[in-house]
């Protein structure tokens, strides 16, 4: 049986967004039979986001409105038992789309494929995505993005295919290997992801800000007002206490948005959560009191700048090491193959191994491992032997995930959501904290509440959202108070999960 690919693309036009309102509705899928669908003809998706002042140079770009229709290229493959799935990267991206209301055809190369897509409720069709004559049938000329995800060589042909009907679509492709990232810039990609490099970075961010509060990167808003994560140490004077008992705005003026634990994201908290050790609260604020917040959570004892231990030496674990050599911090790796970048040579299922690699001292151990049934026994067999070590693990499977936290890990970061996540936001043109924390910012006017106050709105007890900044005239207005009145053409800058920021955009813009 030959490759089976598909296709995401445009099925009508949908509604033209107001010029500030940066999400879009979306078309329902062909109303026929599954037997009906078109044949096509044959051919040969830390921790950083920016989110831009207005004297930003990225800004217009970011403004820019655009109608979204969204088409994706990818591997769509049956499992063995079981009704159709589809890969968890793709998976990702589609909720993404479906719940911002984008339209979209999947086109697939295997008419059964194709055909049980379109009975699950997938919009499908039948084609070859490298074929001109098949793009052009879709209508890749009205889509304003295009997302090449079938393998690192034919993603190229699919770029040039693409660029040659619509001249002017955004192309975001995905290159497994990194190191051909170019080729597809060649081929015309506007975008270029490698999901693995990106995850490593991910997952070595998290690390390095573990041992250096420095590292630690934000979201910018404005030239001095920025939103970043900060995790509770162990031995923080924080440890123990409620939001509200702590007085973390009167004593540093930050204002807290959100706080995540083993993957459990909550914004805004209730004020009754106590803070432990697995905590990360997500904070607003200038720079000067975020380094006020920044001493309330540190430990008394810092950790050794040296004891990281990186499990798992492909491109993922390779992207973390670099990562660290970069920031002048050592570390011991850990791998089944023998190279020069490996420390210790074995099986992290043997304790021997582990125990060679001095887990026992280490204050920070990343699995970055390619199975996640290996990562989830390794987790058991690392908590046993270091209870208090900071576990940083690799998902490769969404459902895997919810494991990983139950067997002791404290960070997990799916391969999928890092993926999934980041092509979702550049078709949708938001701004995501984390890929870890489904936290994200936006950007909107909101007509709805023009001439309330943000207490007569009460916006974050309706929805679940912050309004972290207000822009009004060229000038930013960070963490207004509750008599703030908003007024006509100002923006409101808001943080919240996906789930609040679509009652938000539901119920307010």
């Amino acid at each position: 049986m030959g490759r089976t690919t598909a296709a995401v693309v445009p099925i009508g036009r949908s509604r033209r967004p107001d010029r500030h309102d940066r999400r879009v509705r979306w078309g329902r899928p062909v109303d026929k039979p599954a037997n009906e669908l078109p044949r096509l003809s044959h051919g040969p998706l830390g921790t950083r986001a920016h989110l831009c002042s207005p004297a930003c140079p990225r800004r217009p770009a970011l403004r820019r409105c655009v109608q979204i229709d969204c088409t994706l290229v990818s591997p769509w493959r049956r499992r063995p038992r079981g009704p159709l799935q589809y890969g968890p990267r793709e998976e990702v991206l589609i909720d993404e789309l479906t719940e911002r209301d984008v339209e979209y055809v999947i086109v697939n190369g295997d008419r059964a494929t194709a055909t049980d897509l379109y009975t699950d409720g997938y919009t499908a069709m039948f084609g070859d995505p490298e074929s001109d004559e098949a793009l052009k049938r879709v209508r890749l000329e009205d889509a304003t993005a295009l997302i090449a995800n079938v393998d690192d060589e034919t993603n190229p042909s699919v770029l040039l295919s693409a660029r040659q009907i619509n001249s002017d679509v955004h192309m975001v492709s995905l290159a497994e290997d990194p190191n051909i990232a170019d080729y597809h810039r060649y081929a015309g990609a506007d975008h270029v992801l490698s999901p693995k490099q990106l995850l490593g970075d991910h997952l070595a961010a998290k690390a390095i800000g573990t041992f250096d509060y420095e590292a630690i990167e934000a979201v910018e808003t404005d030239e001095d007002f920025e939103i970043a994560e900060f995790p509770v140490q162990s031995g923080s004077e924080l440890i123990g206490q409620t939001l509200e008992g702590s007085d973390i705005f009167e004593r540093t003026a930050v204002a807290v948005v959100g706080m995540w634990s083993r993957g459990e994201s909550q914004s805004p908290p209730p004020p009754d959560v106590r803070f432990d050790a697995r905590k990360v609260l997500v904070v607003t604020g200038r720079e000067a009191e975020l380094d006020r917040l920044k001493e309330m959570t540190l430990s008394e004892g810092r950790r050794r700048r040296g004891d990281i231990v990186v499990a798992g030496m492909g491109v993922v674990g390779q992207a973390v090491a670099a990562a660290l050599s970069k920031g002048g911090f050592e570390y011991t790796t850990v791998d089944l193959v023998e190279s020069s970048s490996v420390d210790v040579v074995g099986n992290v299922t043997d304790r021997e191994v582990f125990l060679e690699a001095d887990i026992t001292d280490a204050g920070t151990v990343v699995l970055a491992l390619p199975d996640d049934t290996t990562t989830i026994f390794a987790t058991f067999a690392i908590r046993e032997l270091n209870p208090g070590t900071e576990i940083i693990v690799r998902a490769n499977e969404r459902e895997h995930v919810s494991k990983l936290y139950r067997a002791g890990a404290d960070y997990v970061l799916s391969l999928a959501a890092v993926s999934g996540r980041m092509l979702a936001s550049i078709v949708l043109h938001e701004e995501i904290l984390s890929p870890s924390t489904q936290l994200k910012l936006v950007r909107t006017e909101a007509p709805s509440v023009v001439g309330d106050s943000l207490g007569e709105a009460d916006i974050r007890k309706r929805t679940g959202c912050t309004v972290i900044a207000v822009e009004r005239n060229s000038t930013t207005v960070t963490n207004p108070g509750a008599s703030f009145v908003i007024e006509r053409e100002d923006e409101l800058i808001v943080a919240g999960t996906d789930e609040n920021i679509s009652r938000f955009l539901a119920g307010v813009v």
